[in-house]
């Protein structure tokens, strides 16, 4: 009787699954799918919307999906069809581990969530639904009367995220070294292996640190790849930030708080080392990724997208950006939090001026990007998809 039910148990578990996983699924719809494997700024024109038969569909019905979650859109156009030189426009993100963290025995065992370990392309399905679709919304940037002085930093997030090499993670050592068959402990893309005496060193550099700015944290994650016991010494600028034992083949995910700024004895560039100190000179592990939150000025590093984070305001903010990649055409600053689309003052040289309205929202994402034709992606060719609901009796077979 136990053979019998297991299969019928694993069915059920797996059908109801796919139900949550799929319940962003209309059956009543088509979709057309578009692929991408890079993050950045995507239009569809308006010429690629009528191969499909959308040429003449309102911009208000357009609706797309990722990964099972709405994608925020702009259209050039509002209660009405696109214009022939009209377009949807969005932020694009290329395929993450996210989806992966489901396959590992624990979850926590996920040592980064950065890469996928199928693919980094990422299917976007772009259907047509009446009403109450995600779109991002004009804003108005009043910088000629704003009352409010220039913020004079924000806290930024610098990640390094290794891709060295497929980590197989666990092992049992049994003569030689058998790996775990399944997603387990370390298990994704790291670092090359890190030896006693060889530390694995990073810069950050160009971080524009604010010098007047509160603490800066550090996260990391790591594990071993050999059965000996050993310490991890993290430092920075020579001052050691973290020593903690990670043995064997365990893993560590360790964050660390209120780092002075007085550590960092340059403003350019952050300068760390990551250390085994094993006793035993064949050890290895692996870093998984590094991430540095500091203060920094609006300095963008000539970038033509940059992401940052506010947090809530009650007065608003008057943003001044200096050394971002216009080139000469002003760019969009997207609000992801709130939906707000705001074009950037470019009046002054060298200089993106944004004043924000007052904010509640413990944490505010923004994504600016320059609307240089060399900056902007289009996706082209969809695929027709329409699902099938195999939940409906009809659909299904009557064996396995």
């Amino acid at each position: 009787m136990k053979k019998l039910l297991l299969p019928l148990v694993l069915v059920l578990s797996l059908a109801a699954n796919s139900q949550t996983n799929n319940s962003w699924i209309d059956y009543t719809k088509t979709y057309y799918k578009f692929k991408l494997g890079a993050s950045g700024v995507y239009r569809i024109s308006q010429a690629t919307l009528a191969t499909i038969g959308f040429g003449g569909t309102s911009a208000d019905q357009f609706q797309l999906w990722r990964n099972g979650e709405e994608v925020r859109l702009y259209t050039t156009t509002s209660g009405a069809p696109l214009a022939p030189s009209g377009y949807i426009e969005f932020w694009g993100v290329m395929n993450d581990g996210k989806k992966d963290t489901k396959l590992y025995l624990d979850p926590d065992y996920q040592l980064s969530d950065h890469y996928s370990l199928v693919t980094d392309t990422a299917s976007y399905f772009l259907t047509v639904n009446a009403g109450g679709n995600l779109r991002y919304t004009n804003a108005a940037n009043n910088v000629a009367g704003t009352v409010l002085t220039p913020e004079p930093y924000f806290m930024n997030i610098r990640g390094a995220y290794y891709y060295a090499k497929l980590n197989p993670g666990y092992a049992a050592v049994v003569g030689e070294y058998v790996y775990s068959s399944s997603y387990d402990i370390g298990e994704g893309y790291t670092s090359s292996d890190v030896a006693p005496g060889f530390d694995l060193s990073y810069i950050y550099d160009t971080i524009n640190l604010y010098p007047a700015g509160p603490p800066a944290t550090f996260k990391m994650a790591a594990s071993g790849n050999a059965l000996n016991s050993r310490r991890v010494k993290v430092k920075l600028f020579g001052t050691t930030i973290l020593d903690s034992a990670m043995d064997y083949f365990g893993y560590m995910k360790a964050t660390v708080t209120n780092i002075p700024i007085s550590t960092f004895v340059r403003t350019d560039l952050a300068d760390f080392s990551i250390q085994n100190s094993s006793l035993v000179g064949t050890d290895r592990m692996v870093v998984s990724f590094l991430e540095l939150t500091y203060p920094s000025k609006f300095y963008f590093n000539n970038q033509k997208n940059y992401y940052f984070e506010l947090p809530a305001n009650a007065a608003g903010n008057y943003l001044v950006i200096d050394n971002f990649n216009t080139s000469g055409t002003a760019p969009i600053l997207m609000d992801l939090t709130s939906g707000n689309r705001y074009t950037g003052d470019i009046a002054t040289a060298g200089k993106v001026k944004f004043v924000l309205p007052p904010s509640v929202a413990p944490t505010r994402k923004f994504i600016l990007v320059s609307q240089d034709a060399s900056n902007i992606n289009t996706l082209a060719n969809p695929v027709q998809r329409n699902f099938v609901n195999y939940s409906t009796v009809a659909n299904q077979g009557d064996y396995l």
